[in-house]
């Protein structure tokens, strides 16, 4: 874990601090000195004077989810379970349940990071090639044509004005391909960059379905907890209120004050589909209300995961054609100048 009072956590900085401290609880050692310990224990300089202020403000008497918080270093979405869990009294399962959330969130980051880090390098390697063209090969073919002093055939004085007009589209497309590069490193580099890209994919199919596990994950650990159906979906939508599900779980919560079954409500205000409101529906016609939202959370990450193999496969076919295009102007690019010389010497 690598923090600051400006620097919000990673994924998978978080998942290893909820399961060392999911670890103490287990044990029967409370908040405070869990922290404590972990602190003592913290080799990186950075990581213990962040384990350290937890500890400190835990000391003055303030609970573990306002320590965190009073960091500014904890996401919005962990410090909400994390105050569930200590008012539900399942701060343990709370802390397991979070940690394998944010090891799964940092695997599907690594594996977009690892999905675009080739196309850019290449789009990269592609532009430097056409500047090099534009800049060092185009002009040399144009002064050897000037020496040669030989007039020009109307055909190589085509080829050559289409060679000309080529260098110009390269030198465009260079400079677009190593724009789109540098906008892909920062959106997985900087934390502003991952703000837009989720503000970006808050209305594809992959990012709706993670958003619908993420309800399903909290509401599950709510029920089971012993919250009446409407604290837990109250408790929700705050949870989910910066996502793009919050508009239809605040009409689902209407639903449910008119009197609507919750089955009935989530599929009408289409945050589940019929299948999954049917499975819901048994779960707590049953008393597994909570089961079946887990099965739910389950099923919805497969989806996302699932939706984004399908995203990044279409991504990475409009990447081959584009590469292919930018192959082709190169050899437009060099062969057209040459073939209006070789036409002007023949001719």
């Amino acid at each position: 874990m690598n923090g600051s009072k400006h620097t919000p956590l990673s994924p998978d900085e978080l998942s290893v601090f909820c399961y060392q401290l999911s670890l103490m609880v287990q044990a029967g050692i409370g908040s405070e000195e869990s922290v404590g310990i972990l602190a003592d224990d913290a080799r990186n300089p950075r990581e213990q004077a962040l384990l350290r202020q937890i500890h400190k403000v835990l000391m003055e008497g303030e609970s573990l989810s306002k320590a965190l918080e009073s960091t500014g270093v904890f996401p919005n979405y962990l410090l909400r379970m994390v105050e569930i869990g200590q008012i539900s009294g399942r701060l343990e399962q709370v802390l397991s349940a979070l940690s394998t959330f944010y090891r799964r969130e940092s695997a599907l980051r690594q594996s977009l990071r690892r999905a675009v880090a080739y196309p850019a390098a290449m789009a990269v390697l592609i532009a430097v090639v056409f500047l090099a063209l534009v800049s060092q090969v185009l002009p040399v073919f144009e002064q050897v044509f000037r020496q040669l002093g030989v007039s020009m055939s109307p055909v190589a004085r085509g080829l050559m004005a289409f060679g000309d007009v080529s260098k110009y589209v390269a030198a465009v497309f260079a400079v677009v391909l190593i724009l789109a590069a540098g906008y892909l490193l920062w959106l997985f580099r900087s934390q502003k960059g991952q703000a837009a890209m989720s503000r970006l994919l808050s209305h594809t199919g992959p990012s709706q379905a993670v958003d619908r596990s993420r309800f399903s994950a909290a509401m599950a650990l709510m029920l089971s907890s012993g919250l009446p159906l409407d604290e837990a979906l109250s408790r929700s939508r705050a949870l989910m209120e910066d996502t793009g599900l919050s508009p239809a779980l605040e009409d689902c919560q209407k639903k449910m004050d008119a009197g609507t079954p919750f089955s009935k409500a989530v599929e009408e205000c289409g945050i589940f589909t019929g299948l999954q409101s049917g499975l819901l529906s048994a779960g707590f016609r049953t008393g597994s209300s909570e089961q079946a939202m887990e099965e739910l959370s389950r099923r919805c990450q497969e989806e996302a995961d699932e939706r984004l193999a399908v995203m990044l496969g279409r991504f990475e076919y409009a990447l081959v054609v584009v590469l292919c295009l930018a192959v082709g102007l190169v050899l437009l690019s060099v062969m057209l100048p040459l073939l209006g010389v070789l036409s002007a010497i023949g001719g």
